[in-house]
């Protein structure tokens, strides 16, 4: 891919695509779509002294157009006057626009821990008939930039730079040194992991928990588990603020995503994950107001459904919330790991969902009609 590390990724925030790209070498980016010239935005001034670019655009462009070119220039000496720079070079990418309003196929995956390589089989199983990816966070810690290259890599393996990708943070990438720098790396509302999206026919939320835990949390022998380097009860509250403001996106099948279920935390009512449950009461309330069809989360490493106003649930709800992530070690096995996600198609009234594994195992196939 000469100039490229991965594959780039073509990432949904509101109604714009995102597309990441991570170089072999510091240089200008840009993207050219129908001889229109698409930069990253940086106050009018090119960055050229780094390896990874995020660059947005109204999806109608890149819809229309069904490709994109990444354009690249090396820096060779960056001056006051009279830089330095290498060659154009470029590499064309095909792009599959969501056009469908019946049957669309949407892969959801998460807690995926780094077990990138079993991980990017199971996301295979529609092949090429997938029209979307989920990607539901808890990639894992985050303790090197070569972490976010990995994680890059791997949403760039699965979608081809192909195929678009909504992605949210878990609480497992929050932690870790250089979490912090997620916003520079990954599709965010200014500094906020939560945002809307909408493509094609669909429209969505994009929540996020934070910790699963209070910021307070002590182990045993009184040892702060944060120590103070987390505000995610102010950071939730900020949130509900956030989806308050939102209006109802009439005509439009409407799916919320979370890596943590709010409105089932934990499968253990009272334990340490149980937090925030009149907090979570009124971000149930507003997932109502606003309509949702469905809800599709991970976290608790199991496959599962929680139906509309069921008793299971730590706070009812009036929506199917489909947990669709599992990870652990395959079954006979002592060493080798198997990752579970879910395989949605989703249509005007109703979706059906598998829960699938790496060797495109099916189990627990199901057939949910939404509240309209």
């Amino acid at each position: 891919m000469s100039f490229l590390r991965c594959l780039p990724c073509v990432f949904v925030i509101e109604n714009s695509y995102e597309i990441l790209i991570n170089t072999v070498k510091c240089g200008i980016v840009h993207i050219e779509i129908d001889g229109e010239k698409f930069y990253e935005e940086n106050t009018g001034v090119l960055s050229s002294e780094k390896l990874c670019t995020k660059i947005r655009f109204p999806q109608s462009v890149l819809d229309k157009a069904e490709k994109y070119t990444v354009v690249f220039r090396e820096t060779i000496d960056r001056k006051a006057y009279f830089s330095v720079m290498g060659e154009e070079e470029k590499l064309e990418f095909a792009f599959k626009p969501l056009r469908k309003t019946e049957n669309i196929n949407i892969y959801h995956i998460s807690d995926v821990h780094y077990l990138f390589d079993v991980a990017k089989k199971t996301a295979s199983y529609f092949g090429d008939d997938v029209d979307l990816f989920i990607v539901n966070g808890d990639i894992g810690e985050v303790e090197t930039v070569e972490n976010y290259i990995a994680t890059a890599e791997y949403v760039g393996e699965i979608s081809g730079g192909k195929i678009p990708v909504v992605f949210s943070r878990g609480n497992h990438d929050t932690r870790g040194k250089l979490a912090e720098l997620y916003p520079e790396y990954f599709p965010v509302n200014g500094k906020k992991t939560y945002f809307t999206f909408e493509i094609g026919c669909i429209s969505g939320i994009v929540l996020d928990c934070g910790e699963d835990k209070p910021d307070n949390h002590l182990e045993p022998g009184d040892r702060p588990v944060y120590n103070g380097t987390n505000v995610f009860e102010l950071y939730r509250r900020e949130e509900l603020k956030w989806l308050k403001s939102l209006p109802v996106a009439n005509g439009k099948i409407k799916i919320a995503i979370s890596h943590i279920c709010p409105m089932h935390t934990t499968q253990k009512k009272g334990d340490i994950f149980d937090i925030e449950r009149e907090l979570y009461t009124e971000w149930r309330d507003e997932l109502e107001r606003l309509k949702t069809d469905f809800m599709v989360c991970g976290h608790l490493h199991r496959t599962f459904i929680l139906p509309a106003n069921n008793d299971e649930s730590i706070i009812r709800h009036n929506f199917p919330v489909i947990t669709g992530a599992s990870m652990g070690m395959k079954p006979g096995s002592k060493d080798q790991r198997t990752v579970s996600g879910a395989a949605l198609t989703v249509s005007e009234n109703e979706i059906s969902v598998v829960f699938t594994n790496e060797d495109k195992k099916e189990s627990e196939k199901e057939i949910l009609h939404f509240n309209k």
